[in-house]
């Protein structure tokens, strides 16, 4: 079992990689958040997701051990499969998906591609009981994450996309710490403009 990848990055897109690791050629399957850490970087270092089946041989590759544990939370329901929870981390952030479980919300869930209604609710159906658990791997605490969350909602109804504006709005908090929601709305405007 292979647990965790150091190499070159040979070659990169939006879903996919090949890692080379001393010559040899790892072909990657990734979701968005790994590509767009990685993208520009010469080497990388991935958690590893192997799936062994009689007719295929997988790895799948993760920036964080937080997106490889959700990614395995993820295909233990049944009717997901590494596709879709590929789709799934490449569209939502980890705080985000706990948001859309504990709240009950499959429509955040609805804006990823290849996720329908039906697929949402039965996410949410089905993690609804690991939340717990997918809170401990996210290290979710739900109070400074509410603001967070109110604040990337505001700036997605306004039309900006959920995925920049949660990274905006993050690195706002992580670099000014505890401010307030409008503050946070009025920088993420000035860094997403």
């Amino acid at each position: 079992m292979i647990g965790k990848l150091k190499g070159t990055v040979d070659d990169i897109k939006p879903t996919e990689m090949i890692l080379d690791v001393n010559g040899v050629g790892y072909e990657l399957a990734i979701p968005f958040s790994t590509y767009e850490k990685i993208q520009n970087e010469k080497s990388a270092t991935l958690y590893i997701h192997t799936i062994h089946k009689e007719d295929q041989f997988r790895l799948f590759g993760f920036y964080s051990k937080i997106e490889k544990d959700i990614f395995k939370s993820l295909i233990n329901v049944s009717g997901i499969g590494p596709a879709i929870a590929i789709s799934v981390l490449s569209g939502i952030t980890p705080d985000r998906l706990i948001e859309a479980i504990k709240s009950q919300n499959p429509l955040l869930l609805t804006k990823i591609p290849g996720i329908g209604k039906a697929k949402a609710e039965k996410l949410v159906f089905e993690l609804k009981r690991k939340v717990q658990h997918l809170e401990k791997i996210a290290g979710y605490s739900g109070e400074s994450h509410s603001k967070t969350s109110d604040a990337v909602d505001a700036l997605v109804v306004l039309g900006f996309d959920e995925k920049i504006s949660s990274k905006c709005v993050n690195d706002i908090v992580k670099e000014k710490g505890d401010i307030g929601i409008e503050e946070i709305i009025k920088s993420a405007l000035k860094m997403i403009s």
